[in-house]
């Protein structure tokens, strides 16, 4: 016990340590030296971020940055807790508790699992576990998905012999982690794209089209499942002969009924998703579009909670608010506020960072065919997300790269798109994303160093297929 707390104290001297390089060092131009210390607390934040699991990273930083003299403290909490984003990752937690809690991804997740067609044919079973840990991941949350995909493969694994550690364990739980990863940026409206597209939005003022990322994260999605499929297959020499004569049938009836509870649970979420993709398909001015644009993400999300307060079945409340939302994960949510505060200040002309990016990026694209500075996007874009945290990542090479596309005669989207992939192609180390710090706390089931070899030649993949589709996607659309 003392040996921990002496880490952690550690850990916090070197936060500080980190921080006062920002008063300490002199600015090169054009940083300003208001810049400097905000931009010394951002590592600093980084830092804390990657190496603790505590809240004090967080709320040290929101101490300090009033003093940083880039922004007073209420420009501060407006940028963060007073956002829409903010608030809509608060009341995202009880929808998808409520999913949870009724059993309707349980129900959902047994329905494609048991279906006839999967009986003798193992690479579509192993396609439908994939496929559903991605659904769970993108549409529930990473960490959900992940534990209920993982308790499908470990009844799997019971069912046909396979043990912990073994090959065929390790490489359906790393599968599903590379599905929870790719979740982060399917929808725009859920984690790393939620950030990452409102940061692009807010930043440079132009709105984008939900549906048409969503044209080109979801085929992105389908094209990786099929690229680890053949990983799995032809490179890791994955044996699923086993799963020939597996019974499918692996759930209870129980599993498998639709209740009124879960059926309500899945129109809730099916009703999010429709106000927000319902004004892609209308003009600018249509009456719907207008109202559903003025709510934000956040006032949709608390429509949903309302209707959800008010049915009864059976004389009974279905939600239970107080304690669907007193599971809020406080040490993450503190972390992505924070990182929305530093979205909110890094970009501002105070700091002088944008210059000095722009200064120090510029002349490594200049004279560069389009598809050199793509490759230069999207090799830096993943070599940082692997060690550092992915939505920090894309913060910086927006900030870097944006001022570059007028010149080059770019679509800003498809520079955006490519890096808000781009950063959740990181599984490399614990610290490079949510599912990778999942999938690294698996001690009971997976090795480590096991998953260090998955991880290079998937993550190489993942990285040519997304290049190729953004190239095809945008010449197309």
């Amino acid at each position: 016990m003392e040996t921990v707390k002496s880490k952690e104290f550690l850990k916090f001297i070197i936060f500080m340590a980190i921080t006062a390089l920002g008063w300490l060092l002199p600015a090169p131009a054009p940083i300003t030296a208001e810049g400097m210390k905000l931009l010394s607390l951002f590592v600093a934040a980084v830092y804390g971020w990657s190496v603790s699991s505590e809240v004090w990273p967080s709320l040290l930083t929101f101490a300090i940055l009033p003093f940083t003299g880039i922004a007073t403290l209420e420009i501060v909490l407006a940028a963060s807790w007073g956002s829409d984003t903010g608030l809509v990752m608060v009341l995202m937690l009880p929808i998808i508790n409520f999913l949870e809690a009724t059993g309707a991804t349980t129900t959902i997740a047994a329905y494609l699992l048991t279906r006839k067609s999967l009986k003798g044919h193992p690479w579509r079973l192993l396609f439908m576990i994939f496929f559903v840990g991605w659904v769970l991941c993108t549409f529930v949350g990473t960490l959900p998905g992940m534990l209920i995909t993982w308790s499908f493969i470990y009844k799997i694994c019971n069912l046909i012999g396979e043990k912990k550690f073994d090959k065929f364990a390790n490489l359906l739980i790393f599968g599903v982690c590379v599905m929870g990863a790719i979740g982060l940026s399917s929808l725009p409206f859920k984690n790393n794209a939620l950030v990452i597209l409102n940061a692009y939005m807010q930043s440079s003022g132009q709105k984008i089209d939900y549906l048409h990322y969503m044209g080109f994260s979801l085929p992105y999605a389908m094209m990786s499942i099929f690229g680890f499929m053949l990983l799995c297959k032809f490179v890791f020499r994955l044996d699923v002969s086993k799963l020939r004569d597996m019974d499918t049938e692996i759930f209870t009836e129980d599993d498998k009924k639709m209740t009124s509870e879960r059926l309500v649970a899945i129109l809730g979420l099916v009703a999010y998703v429709a106000m927000i993709l319902i004004p892609s398909f209308l003009p600018a001015d249509h009456v719907i579009a207008v109202v559903l644009n003025k709510m934000g993400l956040s006032i949709k999300a608390a429509i949903v909670l309302i209707v959800l307060d008010l049915i009864r079945i059976n004389g009974k409340k279905i939600l239970n608010f107080q304690k669907l939302a007193s599971t809020l994960p406080w040490s993450m949510m503190l972390m992505l506020i924070g990182i929305l505060t530093f979205v909110q200040l890094l970009g501002s002309e105070a700091t002088g960072i944008s210059a000095f990016l722009g200064k120090t990026f510029i002349p490594m694209f200049q004279g560069k065919p389009t598809i050199i500075f793509f490759l230069l996007v999207l090799g830096i874009t993943i070599l940082l997300t692997n060690f550092m945290i992915n939505m920090v990542v894309a913060i910086i090479m927006m900030t870097a790269t944006l001022p570059l596309v007028p010149v080059l005669g770019l679509d800003p989207n498809q520079v955006v798109y490519l890096i808000t992939i781009a950063c959740t192609i990181a599984f490399m180390l614990p610290a490079s994303s949510q599912a990778a710090c999942f999938l690294f706390a698996n001690k009971d089931w997976v090795r480590a160093k096991d998953m260090y070899v998955y991880s290079f030649p998937t993550i190489i993949l993942l990285s040519v297929i997304v290049m190729v589709w953004n190239v095809v996607f945008f010449a197309i659309f």
